[in-house]
């Protein structure tokens, strides 16, 4: 004897609900979601929501943020404003570093570290840092519970010098005096893979200045 179903084809469900369905998807890969756009219009519809370009997914381009400078126009606009914090990340890295437009560049990047982006947390935080604002830089490392463990921020050291290679970093005098003015005192200046609290942020500016 035959059953009704009352199985729901996805692109029958409200457009809020497909969006949601969708940004969820946007999380893992964005070529993912370029594929569900493609099944039916509907579907693609439902990516257009700013849920989807919020959480996209955008670590290829993270990864190695000078792809997206003449590239990927459209869909770092619909992320930076949809409030995507990696979009945020790799257009700092390109204003900032890239570019050298300073102020734009900090406020971008610091967007980037408002919610739980790890990345853009500590590139933020180590730029503040060699800036000479040290309150700053400093609440904005302490994010990453380094005291406890520093496994987190030594990962997010790891990934921002492989995004930030092959632009060329300038060396900025305010640097040198911010190390100046924060040489520890008692601990070994040159292992830096030996870090106390003591010494843990001269460190951290001193392989963001001289190693990347």
């Amino acid at each position: 004897m035959a059953t009704n179903s009352t199985d729901t084809p996805i692109e029958e469900l409200p457009q809020d609900i497909l969006g949601e369905i969708i940004s969820r998807v946007a999380r893992f890969s964005r070529t993912t979601v370029r594929n569900v756009m493609a099944v039916a219009p509907k579907l693609a519809k439902g990516a257009q929501n700013d849920k989807v370009y919020k959480n996209m997914n955008l670590k290829p381009l993270a990864v190695s943020p000078l792809q997206a400078v003449n590239k990927y126009h459209q869909l770092m606009e619909r992320c930076l404003k949809s409030g995507n914090e990696e979009s945020h990340y790799i257009k700092g890295i390109q204003e900032y570093f890239h570019q050298n437009n300073t102020t734009t560049g900090l406020d971008v990047l610091k967007a980037s570290a408002q919610g739980t982006y790890e990345n853009g947390i500590y590139l933020y935080g180590i730029t503040m840092l060699c800036r000479g604002n040290f309150d700053e830089g400093k609440t904005y490392l302490d994010k990453l519970g380094w005291r406890k463990n520093k496994s987190k921020a030594d990962q997010c050291w790891r990934n921002n010098k492989r995004a930030l290679h092959g632009i060329r970093v300038l060396r900025k005098r305010r640097y040198f005096r911010s190390l100046r003015a924060n040489k520890p005192v008692g601990c070994d200046k040159n292992k830096l893979d030996t870090q106390c609290n003591n010494c843990y942020y001269y460190k951290q500016m001193v392989k963001f200045v001289f190693i990347i």
